[in-house]
């Protein structure tokens, strides 16, 4: 019997508010950081 499908977060997120939907063949997931996790600003440099 295989695992179920695991993914490991960067950061925190709010549990109670992901949200998820399908549509058109697409799966989207919302994982709302936490507020911790959001005072940790990363740069990212566009050419």
């Amino acid at each position: 019997m295989p695992a179920p499908p695991m993914l490991a977060l960067p950061c925190e997120v709010k549990s109670g508010d992901i949200k998820a939907s399908f549509k058109d063949g697409v799966l989207e997931v919302r994982m709302p950081k936490t507020d911790e996790a959001k005072k940790q600003a990363v740069s990212v440099k566009i050419d």
